[in-house]
């Protein structure tokens, strides 16, 4: 049966997943459904206040007062995002394996459902810094439609080595326990926190190999409304994205017959 038919015949198991790890994630909060929109609008104004009034925080090519919260931001709500669709990802045979056991039940819907509670997530919080970038600097309309396809890809990154690492951790149990820590160090190499202005020039050479590099200095740099990265910087963000696509199929139909008798 092809992805489209098992999502649809589904369809409502996706729809009940995705409310239901919604309820889970906000149950027994005093505020309620409040809160999904109390910690965001909090967090900016937080940064707002210690790094564009306290500190007085300035990217080296924009002066406004606002325009490092508002790149801080922008890199910080990426990263959970991708973080956290790889690491549910990771999970994805080992937290659902009486699932997986039934003959009936796709796999190929598993992954839909972490994208869909993931990009709620996202988009709760996209809402509060793209009304703060209104209001404090001058972003495009426009822009905000070119960060689809930032996010679409990576979302496929996300995926692709979420599936890698759920694989793997079938066999190796501690692949669990590494992932933070990678990610922990992946996060350092990758402009959230500080601009490549700012670092020496041989090495922001060397971080362009980074993958992540060009999605998050694109969706920077179009939530400032300011001159995109060359072209030339996302040949390693694709190359990556289909090497790692091609190895989690490989990984896949190698293993698949083990993978329900080792979960």
């Amino acid at each position: 049966m092809s992805f489209s038919a098992d999502l649809f015949n589904f369809r409502g198991y996706v729809l009940s997943s995705v409310l239901r790890d919604f309820n889970l994630r906000y149950r027994g909060s005093l505020l309620g459904a409040a809160i999904v929109f109390i910690v965001p609008a909090f967090q900016i104004a937080i940064y707002a206040i210690v790094f564009g009034t306290l500190l007085k925080g300035k990217l080296p090519s924009n002066d406004t007062p606002y325009a490092y919260t508002i790149y801080l931001c922008t890199g910080i709500m990426f990263w959970n995002f991708f973080s956290e669709l790889l690491q549910r990802s990771q999970g994805l045979f080992l937290d659902n394996a009486n699932l997986l056991k039934k003959v009936s039940f796709p796999f190929s819907i598993l992954p839909v459902i972490n994208l869909i509670s993931c990009a709620i997530n996202f988009f709760l919080s996209f809402v509060f810094v793209a009304l703060f970038s209104f209001v404090f600097s001058t972003l495009p309309a426009q822009n905000i439609i070119l960060l689809l396809p930032v996010l679409m890809v990576l979302s496929f990154i996300a995926l692709c080595v979420g599936v890698c690492l759920a694989i793997l951790q079938v066999f190796f149990r501690d692949i669990g326990a590494i992932t933070p820590i990678a990610l922990q160090g992946l996060f350092w190499c990758t402009p959230i926190v500080y601009p490549v202005e700012v670092l020496p020039g041989w090495v922001g050479q060397w971080l362009v190999i980074n993958p992540l590099f060009a999605p998050f200095v694109t969706a920077q740099s179009l939530m400032l409304g300011a001159a995109l990265p060359d072209l030339k910087s996302w040949s390693s963000t694709f190359m990556f994205g289909l090497l790692v696509f091609l190895f989690a199929v490989r990984l896949y139909k190698k293993h698949r017959a083990d993978l329900m008798d080792n979960i």
